[in-house]
C-alpha cells in the first residue's frame, strides 16, 4: 500500500511536516494530522472537545490521526493504544494500562515521549463532516466514529486474541496489523492482561483472566471468547446499569478488533447513549455523547470523570463519582447526582467499617452536588493515612467508593 510507505516516511519527519493541534478542557488532546482535510480536522477537534470535557487528566493525550484509503481492509476506523505497566502509582502490578490513563493516574507524563493513540480512518467512505447531529441517512457521521475510536484508545480495549491454530489467550498473540501500523514500539506483553480484561467474566461470574479456571493460552479461553456470553463487571458499571452487568460482544466467530472490546450490539440500540461503543456503525447513526455505562467502564478502569459530564449522561440514575483528587492530602471533592429530591447521608468509613465522618445527613434537591472533605473526623481530628470508604445512602440505594488519604 502506498500510504503505508508514506506513513513510514511521515513518522520520521512528523515534527517538520505535520502540524499538531491542541484541544483543552478538563483533559487536553494534542493531535498530529496526517493526510487530513480541514473538515476532517474540524471533526477531530469536536471529538476531542467532547472527550476533553468528560475525562480528567493534567497530562496531554497525544494522538496520531491518519486519514487514509483503508478500503482494502474494510474498516471505518482502527485504533492502536500504547501501553505501560508498573508505572508510578499503578493501582495493580503487572497489568497493562493505556499510556493515556497511566499518565492521568500518575499525574505526570511518566517520561513517555511516544504517542498514546494511533488512529486510522478510511477517508474513502461517504462521510458526514459536520459537527452537529444532522447526519443524512446515507452518510457516516465522522465525529461519532472518532468518538468511538478515542474510546478504544483511552481504555475500552482488550488484548484477547486467537493464534493461528484458534487457541485463545490474553497478551500472547500480537496481531501483525498492530506491529505494522503502530508508531510506538509494541512491547512484549508476556501474557499479562490489560486493565480492561480484569473485568471481563462469563455468565457464571468467572473471571476470564483467572488462570486457575482458564489456562492462558487454552482452548477453554477460545470457547469463552466465542460463546456469546461475556459481561463487564465493575462497581461503577453496575451502578450505571441498574446493578446488572452489561453484555459484551462475543460472537461465535472471533473477530480481532471487534470481539470483547465492544458492548453487545443487540443489547444497546444504535442511537442509545451506550450504542456509541457497540461494534457496528451504520450510515445515518448520530450519537455524540458517551453513555453512562461507557463512563462507568472507564471509571472502573481508573479514569476520573468530570462530574459535569456525569450530570449530562446519567439522567435516570443516582450516581456517586470518584472523589478528586485521589489520593489527596488536604482536601478532596466528592460529587454525586440525584435524579430526584431525597433525604440522604454521605459518610466516611475506615478500613474496618467504623463511621469516622458524616458529611451530609439531610434532604437534598435533585441534580449535581459536590461536597468537600478535609480528611478530618467528626471531632476535628486529622485522620491517618489510609484507605477509606465513602458511602451515599438514599431510601432506595446505597453507593460506595474507595478513596486514599495520604499524609
Amino acid at each position: 500500500m502506498n500510504w503505508l510507505k508514506q506513513i513510514t516516511y511521515c513518522l520520521v519527519f512528523s515534527s517538520l511536516l505535520m502540524p499538531s493541534k491542541s484541544y483543552s478542557q478538563s483533559a487536553s488532546f494534542q493531535v498530529n494530522n496526517y493526510f487530513t482535510s480541514p473538515e476532517a480536522e474540524q471533526a477531530m477537534q469536536k471529538a476531542c472537545e467532547i472527550w476533553g470535557n468528560i475525562l480528567v487528566s493534567n497530562t496531554t493525550i497525544h494522538v496520531n490521526f491518519y486519514w487514509v484509503d483503508a478500503s482494502p481492509f474494510g474498516f471505518l476506523g482502527l485504533t492502536l493504544s500504547n501501553g505501560i505497566k508498573n508505572f508510578q502509582n499503578a493501582p495493580i502490578s503487572n497489568v497493562w494500562y493505556p499510556t493515556s490513563l497511566a499518565k492521568a493516574i500518575a499525574g505526570n507524563d511518566l517520561g513517555i515521549t511516544d504517542v498514546d493513540i494511533d488512529m486510522y480512518i478510511d477517508s474513502t467512505r461517504n462521510w458526514y463532516l459536520g459537527t452537529d447531529g444532522n447526519c443524512p441517512a446515507g452518510q457516516f457521521h465522522l465525529v461519532k466514529v472518532l468518538l468511538h475510536e478515542i474510546g478504544h484508545g483511552i481504555g475500552f480495549y482488550s488484548v484477547a486474541n486467537l493464534d493461528a491454530n484458534g487457541i485463545g489467550s490474553f497478551s500472547t498473540v500480537i496481531n501483525p496489523v498492530v506491529s505494522a501500523l503502530a508508531s510506538f514500539p509494541v512491547p512484549a506483553l508476556n501474557g499479562e492482561p490489560l486493565i480492561y480484561d480484569l473485568f471481563v467474566e462469563n455468565l457464571q461470574g468467572e473471571q476470564l483472566v483467572d488462570t486457575l479456571l482458564f489456562l492462558n493460552p487454552s482452548s477453554a479461553l477460545t470457547a469463552q471468547f466465542t460463546g456469546n456470553n461475556l459481561y463487564f463487571n465493575g462497581v461503577n458499571t453496575l451502578n450505571a446499569n441498574n446493578q446488572s452487568r452489561p453484555r459484551l460482544y462475543a460472537p461465535n466467530t472471533f473477530a480481532f478488533g471487534s470481539s470483547i472490546l465492544h458492548l453487545n450490539e443487540n443489547s444497546f440500540s444504535p442511537n442509545s447513549a451506550d450504542g456509541l461503543m457497540t461494534p457496528f456503525s451504520s450510515a445515518g447513526e448520530t450519537n455524540l455523547t458517551p453513555g453512562p455505562i461507557t463512563l462507568g467502564i472507564l471509571q472502573d478502569l481508573g479514569w476520573t470523570i468530570n462530574p459535569i459530564s456525569i450530570q449530562n449522561s446519567y439522567l435516570e440514575s443516582q450516581v456517586l463519582a470518584q472523589n478528586y483528587p485521589n489520593p489527596f492530602k488536604k482536601e478532596t471533592t466528592i460529587s454525586f447526582f440525584l435524579n430526584s429530591s431525597s433525604p440522604i447521608t454521605l459518610k466516611i468509613y475506615d478500613a474496618v467499617g467504623r463511621c469516622v465522618r458524616t458529611l451530609v445527613n439531610h434532604k437534598m434537591s435533585a441534580g449535581l452536588h459536590q461536597i468537600t472533605w478535609n480528611g478530618k473526623d467528626d471531632f476535628g481530628n486529622n485522620l491517618p493515612q489510609n484507605m477509606y470508604i465513602y458511602q451515599l445512602c438514599t431510601p432506595h440505594q446505597k453507593l460506595s467508593r474507595k478513596l486514599l488519604l495520604s499524609n
